[in-house]
């Protein structure tokens, strides 16, 4: 029986990890590292450079958002204002409280993810939301093709 080719780097979808935590960054990594290549941002600031080169390319964005240099609210914004929208965005954060619920609800993020990680439901959740936005660019590129 033939194995199954393995996708190379290339052929893998792209998924950006914004975390000033490398542990954080290293656990949503591995959970992710099989179907997803896999880059890492320390902070917002960088998030938006690699999110400006790498527009269409990126498949989601796990975004935490207490970050010193730039948070995860500024790389919202930075999205929103650059019709960024289409790239599904998931909070990661320790920090769950209304304030910042009602905020990134403003920013229409796909979903949020608390910390600690719980690997099946990350993976789940996260798998989900890119499914769904998938469907829908799908559905948009067939509408506007009639």
């Amino acid at each position: 029986m033939k194995r199954k080719k393995e996708p190379t780097i290339q052929n893998k979808p792209q998924m950006l990890i914004v975390d000033d935590k490398a542990v954080n960054r290293y656990v949503l990594k591995s959970i992710f590292e099989d179907s997803y290549e896999i880059i890492e941002c320390q902070d917002g600031r960088v998030a938006m450079e690699v999110l400006e080169e790498k527009r269409d390319e990126v498949t989601a964005v796990l975004l935490d958002i207490v970050m010193p240099v730039c948070d995860g609210f500024a790389v919202l914004k930075y999205m929103k204002e650059t019709a960024l929208h289409s790239v599904p965005v998931i909070l990661i954060s320790s920090n769950v409280d209304d304030k910042n619920i009602h905020k990134a609800c403003a920013y229409d993020v796909a979903d949020y993810i608390q910390k600690p990680f719980q690997e099946e439901v990350v993976r789940r959740r996260v798998q989900r939301v890119i499914d769904l936005y998938q469907t829908k660019r799908t559905n948009i590129e067939y509408e506007q093709a009639e």
